[in-house]
């Protein structure tokens, strides 16, 4: 016989094995300093142990949230894992490859991913496509960064603001007109 209810999970239980997590979470960071003071002080090799354990924190949390689209993923994880490869950069003294190879790197594959979902979401078009516009716009933002000489412009960069350009002209191309209304009535427009 089919059960008529949706199952529902025990949310005691859910929120006693988070604050385990947690507890553990904390205490290995807490342990990883230690060793990391211990064994050597001049790399802080910790840090990008608790970067990474936030990082994965911070997935985890958004993921369990309900009714948040695929396109909401792909731009808090460019956020989440640009954040963490400059902190990760920044630890190891600072070398630019965080600015100059990854970040350009994850904004590809977002737009990618993004010009992606929007094709094959048939009759949803602008759900994927506003996502889409958000990736544009952090990735112009990021572009900004050549301009502004903080570092020299490179391939990785042309390609980036070939595939962003592309992939903001499908969306518009694909569902123009449900993208205006919708940036209208997410904006008070």
């Amino acid at each position: 016989m089919k059960n008529l209810y949706p199952k529902i999970s025990n949310v005691k239980r859910s929120n006693k094995v988070i604050n385990i997590l947690n507890i553990i979470s904390i205490v290995i960071s807490i342990i990883l300093i230690i060793i990391n003071y211990l064994i050597n002080k001049e790399i802080l090799w910790s840090l990008i142990c608790i970067l990474g354990i936030i990082y994965v924190w911070i997935t985890t949390i958004y993921s369990i949230k309900k009714n948040v689209n695929i396109g909401s993923h792909v731009i808090i994880q460019v956020i989440c894992i640009s954040a963490l490869v400059l902190g990760i950069d920044y630890i190891i003294s600072y070398k630019g490859w965080s600015l100059k190879i990854a970040i350009p790197i994850i904004l590809i594959v977002a737009n990618v991913t993004m010009l992606l979902l929007t094709i094959v979401s048939h009759k949803r078009y602008y759900k994927y496509a506003l996502n889409q516009i958000k990736i544009f716009i952090i990735t112009a933002i990021i572009l900004l960064i050549p301009v502004i000489k903080l570092i020299k412009f490179n391939i990785l960069y042309m390609i980036l603001a070939i595939i962003a350009l592309i992939s903001l002209i499908l969306a518009f191309t694909l569902c123009g007109r449900d993208l205006i209304s919708e940036i209208k009535k997410n904006f008070h427009i």
